[in-house]
């Protein structure tokens, strides 16, 4: 190690440095033995040279305790523990409008850096000529100090609101998490709303037209059980949340189709509604076979066979059609069958239901799934029935359809925007 020192010295420089150091030694011994034989020659000077020394000690040790005493008291607490789930601060939601312009958003962000304002998460919504940034920010100014810095920093239509914890998991675990919970435990429309939105106000309303955007503060769109869902708050929307919200109403809708509802008869008997799948083709031949020719005639407005296989596969798996099933769960028995054919820019509703289980308000229920089906898919359904149908035009007036004649002995219903739970039967 001392070679490689050497080596690696500039030629010249290997012995003036020891002789340098060398004479200061001398030089500091010779000035030493100087002073002290002036005070030892002096009646006191030993003692002053004691003196000296004690008094040289006590600053050494004074300047050492004064030194290191911050490192004992820190290393004796300890650090403040981190938590890991929330920051020191206050949590807060900002949303500003900035211009679509190079290095405003870096100007915003500076701005709230330079006041000690934390930003943990962000997301920019594109608009045409600017851009809204959603900021959740750690800091623990008020909210009207956040809308001077965000201001300050070039921001507009500033909105602040309190955060929590939960803020910040980002948008695609939330949605993923909603979407779980949904599958998992039942659709729950406000609860998954707020989730992608955070606070707001939802209402259903019973009419009414969806629009095809945020309308500033306030949605508007097609609720997934029938009528119109409004969706409003302080901040305004952008395009990219209406269409959030659009594609988990969708999901929803899928959920209320899918999902199987027990309905209870008045006679005690209950009875499991559900979308019909492939596999169901031969449970519902079977109940076509027990059906009487002029139920099927009926339903069908043609001849009182049966239909086949292929007619039934094609039908279950058209696409936009829905088809309904209600069934005995004890035996796994359908009893009767509704469905939803896509015609158009509207949807035919038809009904099948076993001689045996008629007049007990089966063609009902399955009638206001279908309609709430075709609310959330076309927006109107109608059905065609023969004016000698007594059963199917009760049925037709008890979910509220507009009826118009037609020749050839046939009656045009048009169906309304109706809910689809009914857990007990009139």
């Amino acid at each position: 190690m001392e070679n490689s020192r050497m080596k690696n010295r500039p030629r010249g420089q290997s012995w003036t440095a020891e002789l340098v150091e060398l004479a200061a030694l001398f030089l500091a011994v010779a000035v030493a033995d100087v002073f002290a034989n002036s005070l030892a020659h002096q009646p006191s000077g030993a003692l002053v040279l004691v003196g000296m020394g004690a008094a040289t000690l006590a600053c050494a040790l004074v300047h050492r305790w004064w030194r290191y005493r911050p490192a004992r008291a820190a290393a004796a607490t300890g650090p403040a523990p981190a938590s890991a789930e929330e920051p020191g601060g206050g949590l807060w939601r900002v949303r500003a409008t900035v211009p679509d312009t190079p290095g405003s958003l870096a100007a915003l962000a500076a701005g709230l850096a330079g006041r000690r304002m934390n930003i943990l998460s962000l997301q920019v919504h594109a608009l045409p000529g600017q851009a809204v940034d959603e900021f959740l920010i750690d800091t623990t100014s008020t909210a009207a100090e956040i809308v001077a810095a965000v201001e300050a920093g070039g921001g507009g239509q500033v909105s602040v609101e309190p955060a929590d914890r939960h803020d910040l998991v980002d948008v695609p675990t939330r949605v993923l998490t909603t979407i779980t919970r949904d599958v998992e435990h039942g659709w729950d429309l406000d609860r998954s709303v707020r989730a992608l939105l955070g606070e707001c106000v939802l209402r259903r309303e019973p009419g009414g037209e969806p629009t095809e955007g945020p309308d500033g503060t306030t949605m508007r769109l097609r609720h997934p059980e029938g009528g119109l869902l409004t969706v409003t708050r302080a901040a305004p929307f952008t395009p990219d949340e209406f269409a959030r919200v659009g594609a988990l109403l969708d999901l929803g809708q899928a959920l209320t189709e899918r999902g199987p509802t027990t309905v209870l008869l008045p006679t005690g008997t209950e009875l499991t509604v559900r979308r019909a799948v492939a596999g169901d083709v031969p449970a519902i031949l079977a109940m076509h076979d027990r059906c009487s020719e002029r139920s099927r005639r009926r339903r069908y407005l043609a001849g009182g066979a049966r239909p086949s296989v292929a007619d039934l596969t094609d039908m279950l798996g058209r696409a936009g059609a829905c088809t309904l099933v209600a069934e005995v769960p004890e035996r796994r028995e359908v009893v009767a069958m509704a469905n939803l054919v896509p015609d158009a820019d509207r949807a035919e509703a038809a009904l099948l239901v076993e001689d045996a289980w008629q007049r007990r308000g089966i063609g009902t229920v399955l009638l206001r799934r279908l309609t709430a089906a075709a609310n959330g898919r076309s927006g109107t359904a109608y059905a065609v029935t023969e004016v000698t149908n007594t059963a199917m035009l009760r049925t037709l007036h008890r979910v509220g359809a507009q009826l118009e004649r037609l020749e050839e002995g046939l009656a045009l219903a048009t169906l309304p925007a109706r809910a689809h739970r009914v857990d007990h039967l009139p």
